[in-house]
């Protein structure tokens, strides 16, 4: 279901003069949606809600971030930040962020970027970047 964004700006309006798409978010995203599979290169945000409750819910939500071939980030959203950092380290993915939307990993140079999968493996920025350059 389309919560905000989801058009592409009209020739004639401002946002239309170039190529720009705007921020959407996408939420009661299910496995069975081609969008679930896809990796996606835009401001496009998947929000799916987690049936149960506690180490359950916490193991379902684990199981639906790692059932896609794609792994460049993941996040984890939570009241409790040691519970949702529970949850992120148990996801399979390049990079994985607190209660945060990648920003932490992505805009610090200190930090290596790279994902997993079919994302990739190698890394650049940080001294795992700096190792992946050596012989």
């Amino acid at each position: 279901r389309l919560l905000a964004g989801g058009f592409t700006p009209t020739a004639s309006s401002r946002l239309g003069q170039g190529q720009f798409y705007p921020p959407t978010v996408l939420v009661d995203v299910t496995e069975a949606m081609l969008i679930w599979t896809e990796e996606i290169f835009g401001p496009i945000m998947c929000v799916t809600k987690v049936k149960g409750g506690g180490a359950a819910g916490d193991a379902e939500a684990t199981r639906l971030g790692n059932a896609c071939n794609f792994a460049l980030s993941s996040c984890a959203f939570s009241k409790s930040s040691a519970r949702a950092a529970k949850i992120v380290s148990a996801l399979e993915s390049g990079m994985g962020s607190v209660n945060d939307l990648e920003g932490t990993t992505y805009l610090s140079q200190a930090l290596p970027f790279g994902g997993s999968k079919m994302s990739g493996y190698d890394r650049f920025a940080g001294a795992e970047g700096l190792r992946g350059l050596c012989h």
